[in-house]
């Protein structure tokens, strides 16, 4: 009886090479679109002092990063705010000072809090940022989120559109905050390398499996 349970039994190494080979086509899957297409994020930044009439009276400055044309994607950008008579949404005018690189000049008023949201799309991938404001709805000195980051200083990004639940949270959380650990965590889990850290992970998890029962069969055996 033994012997016939054991030779219906799929062997362990077979298990694990059919996990493996799914993990990485999953992986493989998720991030092909990304790079065939180069890939798609902005970052934020604000100016240089140098005297320079493109970024003149400019307060932050947004780029398009990973697109073979940048200029070609689509961007959108709205200054959010908490006023006195109550939630304000305002569009922002961007201005190209070159290929997918846009000044941002201060077009929102200076009563109650604000932040700006800037959302691009591209071949279709989207990428937002929140840029976090200070006192009069002024931008933070040393601004910034670099490419192939999700949190900056006074700023965060996520692979997706902002929803109206996005800026409630950050207006009414305190000035200068850029992301909770839940939001970073959020964006890194929805990240194509998040889901290659979480495939790894499940990995590993699977060798610790097949590891144990590999033992379970020895013990098995030598019971029998």
């Amino acid at each position: 009886m033994f012997l016939f349970s054991r030779s219906n039994r799929v062997g362990p190494q077979r298990v694990f090479g059919t996990l493996i080979t799914l993990a990485l086509l999953a992986c493989i899957q998720m991030l092909a679109p990304s790079a065939l297409a180069g890939g798609f994020q902005l970052s934020v930044e604000t100016p240089s002092t140098a005297v320079n009439n493109q970024t003149k009276d400019a307060v932050l400055i947004v780029r398009t990063y990973g697109c073979h044309q940048p200029a070609d994607a689509k961007l959108n950008a709205t200054a959010e705010g908490l006023i006195s008579s109550g939630r304000k949404s305002i569009p922002i005018e961007l201005s190209s000072i070159g290929s997918g690189v846009y000044a941002i000049k201060q077009q929102w008023p200076s009563e109650g809090k604000w932040v700006l949201a800037f959302t691009g799309a591209y071949n279709g991938m989207t990428y937002s940022v929140m840029v976090d404001l200070g006192t009069n709805g002024k931008v933070f000195p040393g601004t910034r989120l670099e490419e192939g980051k999700a949190v900056g200083i006074h700023a965060h990004g996520a692979r997706r559109a902002w929803v109206a639940e996005d800026f409630d949270g950050a207006l009414k959380s305190s000035a200068g905050t850029t992301t909770s650990d839940a939001d970073a965590a959020t964006t890194s889990a929805s990240s194509p390398l998040g889901w290659l850290a979480a495939a790894i992970g499940a990995t590993g998890l699977t060798i610790g499996v097949i590891k144990r029962s590999k033992r379970e069969d020895s013990t098995e055996q030598l019971t029998t």
